[in-house]
């Protein structure tokens, strides 16, 4: 297990480990300190937790319902590691593995790796491969695969954001969402609704207005919810704003959704340097293709084809302020 360092002309640090894909730091200075904005553990540790602490997630990232694929009258059993349900993949894949390092440079590196055919069940060689790259106070993710036998991809990065080091609740959040997914017990999707109360995420809020004070907010103890992205790709999805107002970042991806997950099971999960990061103390944005859609077209089409290549593309842009 390596980690790497990026960092770019402007200033921007990240801390890349070869496990995983995962990210461990993204460091920025605000005014006349540094902060890291991503939660870690230490190397070690990476293997023992189930929070997915800053790695990269599938071959199909969020929930596959009833753990089943069917296709064209074919059936393939995937991994249930939630329940019934198959959560980023299975138990073993794009998240515990050691990926293979293609190409390293000042502000960029690339990583590869082969999800084999029958792996976790899923049909298919999937060979992927990743970039992360710094450009300016951007970090850039991309992604893309190829398959040689129909398979559903979704890969997306993990990693968990906290931009003051507080409770991200009291961060403010804008999401360029119409509609996104409430969910049932097992958290896979009932199907698209308008947004409402406190997922009308339209206008900036603080997440933690009207905290619980929505069923689904109750049932899954916080967001953890898909949001259908609306805007043209050269405006963010998302926007955030550290509860000091002192940092915003900027999310823009290609993906047509982003799942807003608040940490509401980190607790226990260890904590780079000692300790256990506790709920609430990070938060993802996963740009993704939409939960649960390999078996429900109504929520798109994620399967990839012999011939094609699946592309990712998201950007988030760091923004220190004045204040």
């Amino acid at each position: 297990m390596t980690e790497y360092w990026l960092q770019s002309e402007a200033g921007l640090r990240l801390g890349v480990l070869d496990y995983g894909a995962t990210l461990t730091a993204l460091e920025v200075a605000v005014g006349e300190e540094r902060r890291n904005v991503l939660l870690a553990c230490e190397p070690a540790d990476y293997a023992n937790q189930s929070a997915y602490l800053g790695a990269m997630v599938g071959r199909f990232a969020n929930r596959i319902g009833n753990a089943r694929l069917e296709r064209d009258g074919q059936e393939w059993p995937v991994d249930a590691n939630e329940g019934t349900t198959c959560l980023h993949g299975g138990r073993h894949s794009l998240h515990n593995r050691e990926w293979q390092v293609a190409e390293v440079a000042a502000d960029r590196l690339r990583l590869r790796t082969l999800l084999a055919d029958g792996e976790q069940g899923f049909p298919g060689n999937l060979a992927v491969e990743l970039e992360y790259r710094l450009e300016a106070l951007d970090l850039v993710i991309e992604i893309s695969a190829t398959t040689d036998a129909p398979t559903p991809v979704n890969l997306t990065s993990h990693a968990y954001f906290n931009l003051d080091g507080g409770d991200v609740r009291d961060h403010s959040i804008r999401i360029a969402a119409d509609r996104y997914l409430p969910t049932d017990e097992r958290s896979l999707p009932l199907g698209k609704a308008e947004v409402d109360g406190p997922f009308d995420l339209r206008q900036t809020r603080r997440i933690g207005a009207d905290w619980q004070d929505h069923p689904q907010l109750v049932r899954c103890r916080g967001y953890d919810h898909c949001f259908l992205l609306d805007g043209p790709q050269d405006e963010p999805a998302v926007t955030l704003i550290s509860g000091d107002q002192r940092l915003c970042l900027e999310m823009y991806t290609d993906q047509p959704g982003v799942q807003l997950y608040t940490g509401n099971w980190l607790a226990g999960t260890p904590v780079r340097g000692g300790g256990e990061w506790q709920n609430y103390q990070g938060l993802c944005l996963e740009a993704q293709q939409l939960p649960d859609s390999p078996n429900r077209p109504e929520l798109g089409d994620p399967w990839l084809l012999p011939g094609q290549t699946y592309r990712h593309q998201t950007r988030y842009r760091l923004i220190p302020t004045n204040k």
